[in-house]
């Protein structure tokens, strides 16, 4: 294959499949320009219709929340617990998701008079999904009701337990599940398996959102609302959806996108003292964006239940104390600082078994250590997956027992393969792209065997080698055609995250003017290019000094040999000046030649 068809860390650029003449049509129908058209055309916009519902969502577009699998049964029950004044906890997973999960509910009982209670698992001593203890403890609270978010679909003996001594168990959940459920009220969740729902792409947090209209609905019916008790506003906790969606890494499309959106503008109006403080901690002084929601906001919200206090994260979330929203997002700032501590240590040993694994050429990676904290263990398994492009699963060991968490690639899903390999593991589950389990140490290397057996058996029937890394690019363009109004244009395409990724653009045979090594470790490299006419553009590639792409942008300032950089483009403000700045994502040498996705 030609040298210019990889790049310099050994990926194959391919360009998206598009119809010309249907991208026109977009762009003159729909006023957006040909560029606009041209992507919506190859990301699958067939008709304008489509493209219109795409570039415009709304709430009204969501399915209706009652077309969910026992819904109608999770509302029953708790009409009975509201009119009863039982009291009602809400349990959630310790990530970001289960954090704005449960937040939410907590939030939303708030504002219909009802004050729930909150349990978080502590990740160390307890570990993901609901428990026996955890079950006795709420008993002990007083409560009568539990709703589990971001969890409990497969948590058969805790909800056995949780029956027995007398508490009424709802499930919402969106992770994969079995032929069986456990012995509760209600399993909602998009992803059953009898379940026919076009949501299967909703976070935690959202399934928990869609519980939210389902019981205003039911409490609107039973004219619950009047004067003294105003109906919530239920469209101002769509600022949690939104961070919780963008975190979990969930799909961009259908529902989630209309989350997303109208989740962002929730969280511009500051109304939620939770995010408003972080963003302040943050630095995000511009009108948030998922990139702020997925790099700034819900690491920070991860920080307590990755190394600290697991309910860390809810609580800031829920507080309508704005001392105490201050208080907690500071805390959380300094753990996250810390947890990047702990996350590099680890790393750089994770790598070490990685590199030795990935001679074998293995169809997934599953890397173990004594002593590693478990709560970076996620990130780590993200940061080995980009690197080798492999499903990679890092074990954290703590005597006979360890716990892991894995990461996937398109075209694997993780998620199954971990629940076929329950023979061999405490427990275990998740979704496509991500996962998490237990497994006894001296099963580590079974497990490792077992799970590369099913991805191999998954991908058997692929066309193409899903282990030989690709990028997708939107479109060639040259320097020239970059300017703010082109970003104008680009904006009508937000929000971005998984499954609608922000555009990525090739400038083929530009000039490298200058590059410089920057950052406090030096690991990015500003740089500028220019093309033939002679205009210029900046740029980022951060930790472009940890690949081979930092030197070479070095040596190509001073040999000025052409090269082609697949990036995507940023706005960039400065003391009230815009301009364009170009984030590298990948080099290559010379002038390079679109290959067809």
């Amino acid at each position: 294959m030609a040298e210019q068809q990889f790049s310099l860390t050994n990926k194959i650029w391919r360009i998206r499949n598009s119809n010309m003449r249907l991208g026109l049509k977009l762009a003159q129908t729909l006023g957006v320009s040909p560029i606009v058209g041209h992507i919506l055309s190859s990301r699958g916009f067939s008709d304008v219709n489509m493209a219109l519902a795409f570039l415009t969502p709304k709430m009204s577009e969501l399915p209706d929340p009652n077309h969910l699998l026992d819904m109608d049964k999770a509302v029953e029950r708790l009409i009975t617990a509201i009119e009863n004044k039982e009291k009602i906890a809400i349990f959630g997973d310790y990530d970001v998701d289960g954090g704005c999960a449960t937040a939410l509910l907590i939030r939303y009982f708030r504002s219909i008079g009802i004050e729930a209670l909150l349990y978080i698992p502590d990740r160390m001593t307890e570990g993901y999904g609901p428990n026996n203890e955890a079950m006795d403890a709420i008993k002990k609270m007083g409560a009568n009701v539990v709703i589990t978010v971001d969890c409990g679909s497969v948590a058969f003996e805790p909800m056995a337990h949780a029956k027995s001594i007398g508490l009424d168990v709802i499930i919402t959940d969106h992770h994969q599940t079995l032929p069986t459920k456990p012995d509760c009220v209600a399993l909602v969740n998009p992803n059953r398996v009898d379940e026919n729902s076009p949501c299967t792409m909703l976070c935690g947090a959202g399934v928990a959102f869609y519980l939210a209209l389902s019981l205003t609905r039911a409490l609107r019916e039973k004219n619950f609302f009047n004067e003294d008790m105003k109906e919530p506003d239920n469209r101002y906790l769509l600022d949690l959806v939104s961070v919780a969606t963008v975190c979990d890494m969930v799909p961009l499309l259908g529902p989630n996108r209309v989350l997303v959106g109208m989740g962002l503008k929730a969280m511009a109006s500051r109304r939620n003292l939770g995010l408003a403080a972080l963003a302040d901690i943050s630095g995000v002084e511009e009108k948030p964006n998922t990139y702020h929601a997925g790099f700034m906001i819900g690491p920070r919200i991860n920080a307590g239940g990755r190394i600290s206090d697991c309910d860390m994260g809810a609580k800031l979330l829920s507080t309508t104390n704005l001392d105490e929203a201050h208080d907690i997002a500071e805390k959380l700032n300094v753990l996250n600082e810390e947890r990047k501590s702990i996350e590099v240590n680890v790393l750089a040993d994770a790598m070490v078994e990685a590199e030795k694994q990935m001679q074998k050429n293995p169809p997934a990676l599953v890397v173990a250590g004594a002593g590693w904290h478990e709560g970076v263990i996620g990130i780590v398994a993200s940061r080995v997956k980009e690197k080798f492009h492999r499903p990679t699963v890092i074990i954290a060991i703590n005597g006979d027992e360890a716990k892991g968490s894995g990461r996937s690639i398109t075209g694997v899903d993780l998620g199954k393969a971990i629940i076929d390999c329950n023979d061999v593991l405490i427990k275990g589950g998740g979704h496509k792209m991500a996962a998490g389990l237990s497994v006894k140490t001296e099963l580590i290397d079974a497990f490792r065997d077992k799970l590369c057996a099913l991805i191999l058996k998954q991908i058997e029937n692929n066309e193409e080698d899903i282990f030989v890394p690709k990028l997708t690019v939107d479109d060639c363009i040259s320097v020239d055609g970059v300017n703010l109004e082109l970003m104008d244009e680009l904006d009508k395409l937000e929000p971005y995250g998984n499954g609608h990724y922000e555009p990525k653009f090739v400038l083929s045979g530009v000039t490298v003017n200058f590059a410089k090594a920057v950052g406090a470790d030096g690991s990015h490299v500003t740089l500028g290019v220019s093309s033939s006419s002679g205009k210029q553009l900046r740029g980022i590639a951060f930790r472009a000094m940890e690949t081979d792409i930092g030197p070479y942008l070095l040596s190509a300032e001073k040999n000025k040999k052409p090269i082609s950089i697949l990036g995507t483009l940023k706005r960039n403000s400065w003391q009230g000046r815009d301009s364009v700045q170009l984030h590298v994502v990948d080099v290559c040498a010379g002038h390079w030649k679109a290959e067809p996705a």
